[in-house]
């Protein structure tokens, strides 16, 4: 088992914004045409191994297929690490734009399946989340164009938009239909149980519990 702290797409000053390219003497007029990307960040650990991880991308839609290239990118990485991987337990924000949605919960159902993992997801209350993932999204935006020949505690890469591309294509009919999932919002512990079934709590040890079928 290993746990997976993921993060929005990070920037020097919110989650909700974008890294801005900016030139070391820029002229003036420089700072209203700055190129922006995006940045996933995620620390993945099991027992004494840490594994951190920024991935870097032109497309700053931060939407579902851009999550899941991201998400699906760490989980390879982490079977090449950890042949005898079985579980996964993923830690974020409750983002709603990002993670606390409908289409991450039913995807996480669909790559538990694929991947043959145990898969569960917990949301961290509103503006308590802070923690690794925003150091090394830091780390990144510091040095994101010369992180990648200067160190090799971080793991970056580049997601890519033909990437993300794929991803639309391949699951774009398979998101048209999601149903919805009772108490989105405010559930906190969501458990794949198969393929097309997903356990809810509002809370990990919350006693009331209840199943979504997609």
């Amino acid at each position: 088992m290993f746990i997976l702290n993921v993060n929005n797409i990070n920037s020097s000053k919110s989650q909700s914004e974008n890294f801005e390219i900016k030139q070391q003497d820029e002229i003036q007029s420089a700072h209203w045409s700055c190129k922006s990307i995006s940045i996933f960040t995620a620390h993945a650990w099991s027992g004494t191994d840490h594994y951190s991880f920024a991935l870097v991308s032109d497309n700053i839609s931060h939407d579902k297929y851009c999550i899941n290239n991201c998400i699906t990118y760490v989980i390879k990485k982490m079977q090449k690490k950890l042949p005898s991987l079985e579980e996964i337990l993923f830690f974020s924000d409750g983002a709603a734009s990002q993670f606390k949605q409908r289409y991450l919960i039913r995807n996480l159902a669909r790559m538990s399946n694929n991947f043959s993992f145990l898969l569960s997801w917990h949301f961290f209350a509103t503006s308590h989340a802070k923690g690794v993932v925003d150091g090394i999204g830091g780390t990144a935006v510091d040095f994101v164009n010369i992180a990648k020949s200067k160190t090799k505690v971080i793991i970056i890469d580049e997601i890519t938009q033909e990437d993300i591309d794929k991803s639309t294509s391949e699951l774009h009919s398979f998101f048209s239909n999601t149903a919805s999932v009772k108490n989105m919002q405010k559930l906190h512990s969501i458990t794949v149980l198969r393929q097309d079934t997903i356990e809810c709590r509002l809370y990990d040890y919350s006693d009331e519990k209840w199943t979504v079928h997609f």
